[in-house]
């Protein structure tokens, strides 16, 4: 059993680690293509679209660093509510990424109103499916431990029964 939860533990830390090099990687390289198509003048004409590609590429590097922050919660805390947090986190993150990027997109298209809405919907029910999922299971982590506590109390109560009648 040892030997697996060492196995688990080195197999998070390779994943944090790759993790960061990926968030590092998108960064640098995102910043890099973005200075050279303003260098060249290659960005003038479609500036805003060259600047739409960038933020979406900044923000996949804040949303791979919230994950490898997901995981060094786990490794620190080994417990559901410490990490459902940082999901909720990267979850919005994500969810914000993803608003923002259709928004953008729709005025530089200048696509109609009805499609802009119906992509946000989709959006915020993504959104609410994932805050309920969750939810659900904090509550059930939840109830685990409350019917954890109680059987060790009803536990306690008994030996303290027997020892009485002794």
């Amino acid at each position: 059993m040892d030997l697996l939860e060492h196995g688990d533990g080195l197999a998070h830390v390779v994943v944090g680690v790759l993790l960061l090099l990926l968030a590092v990687g998108v960064l640098i390289n995102s910043t890099i293509v973005f200075v050279r198509e303003i260098l060249d003048g290659a960005a003038a004409p479609h500036f805003a679209q060259t600047a739409l590609d960038y933020l979406s590429s900044v923000l996949l590097g804040v949303i791979i660093l919230e994950l490898l922050s997901t995981i060094l919660t786990y490794m620190r805390a080994r417990r559901l509510e410490a990490t459902v947090k940082d999901f909720l986190i990267v979850g919005l993150i994500s969810s914000i990424r993803k608003i923002l990027l259709v928004g953008a997109q729709s005025s530089i298209e200048k696509v109609t109103a009805s499609e802009f809405v119906r992509e946000a919907w989709g959006t915020v029910i993504s959104i609410l499916g994932i805050v309920l999922l969750i939810g659900g299971l904090l509550l059930l982590d939840r109830r685990e431990k409350v019917i954890g506590l109680k059987a060790a109390v009803d536990a306690e109560e008994d030996e303290a029964g027997d020892d009485a009648d002794s």
